[in-house]
């Protein structure tokens, strides 16, 4: 009955057609009132459990409202005036909110980012070890592989176009060697065994791997570990969105006051 329920949800969206999945102290739940939980992509097992968890917090939320019928008092269960201020809040605060998205510039030059890193660079800690790397991926079977691996461990980026066709052709490569990338990250990509990242980044520098039929042509040029300070160039973003939230709320205020200075001048205001 419960399958049966399940999959009604979506075939049965007509108001005739709904179904009653629960019932507590005279309340109902239809199914209509599931059909935006389970997500489209979700396997039979997790649309189960998500019904299922839903129901049983309904469920829950019944037996304690029922309680609340019995035990609390008239006034205790009277709660417009709490209603009401929830709402004036809200539409005070979307209001605010949605004058100060029509105003807000969203740009930011270089100057004013850095130096909000550089006044606040202790709320930019790396969580993860991060490197600059240049890798590649390329069949063991390469014709001259042992003097491709010469020119690379000797810093000769002259061999990068070869290493690239071959890489795209049957493998990867990664060879952005101004971006900074999690180690973690370089770790799905790469078959890397170490138990201690640190030990292994202060100690490689050019590495060659075989793999499954690949060698990988690996140099690690920079690392920072986790506790240090994140480098300006990851936390560029962020900044912006930073000073992105400062600008808006700063905004808020600038209307806030000039509403309230335009109420009072038009005489709209009051005080008795």
């Amino acid at each position: 009955m419960f399958i049966l329920s399940l999959s009604l949800m979506w075939s049965c969206t007509a108001e005739e057609h709904r179904t009653v999945l629960a019932e507590a102290y005279g309340a109902k739940l239809y199914d209509t009132e599931l059909s935006r939980l389970v997500p489209d992509d979700a396997t039979v097992e997790d649309s189960v459990f998500l019904v299922k968890e839903y129901i049983n917090v309904w469920i829950a939320k019944q037996i304690l409202l029922n309680q609340a019928e019995t035990e609390l008092t008239s006034e205790e269960k009277d709660k417009s005036a709490e209603l009401e201020q929830y709402r004036m809040d809200l539409l005070t605060y979307e209001v605010l909110n949605k004058l100060a998205l029509q105003s807000a510039d969203t740009t930011f030059d270089e100057g004013e980012l850095q130096a909000y890193y550089d006044n606040h660079s202790d709320e930019f800690e790396l969580s993860q070890n991060i490197i600059k790397i240049i890798f590649f991926k390329i069949p063991s079977t390469t014709d001259d592989i042992d003097l491709l691996w010469s020119s690379f461990k000797s810093g000769d980026e002259s061999v990068f176009g070869t290493l690239r066709e071959l890489a795209a052709d049957s493998g990867n490569y990664f060879d952005d060697k101004d971006s900074w990338v999690f180690f973690d990250d370089i770790l799905k990509e790469i078959p890397i065994n170490t138990y201690n990242q640190e030990h292994f980044l202060n100690n490689n520098k050019r590495i060659r791997l075989v793999d499954g039929g690949f060698e990988y042509f690996i140099r690690i040029i920079d690392f920072k570990i986790r506790s240090a300070t994140s480098p300006y160039e990851m936390e560029k973003a962020n900044i912006k969105e930073i000073l992105y939230v400062k600008r808006q709320q700063e905004l808020v205020k600038t209307i806030e006051t000039k509403l309230l200075q335009d109420a009072y001048s038009n005489k709209e205001i009051k005080i008795f």
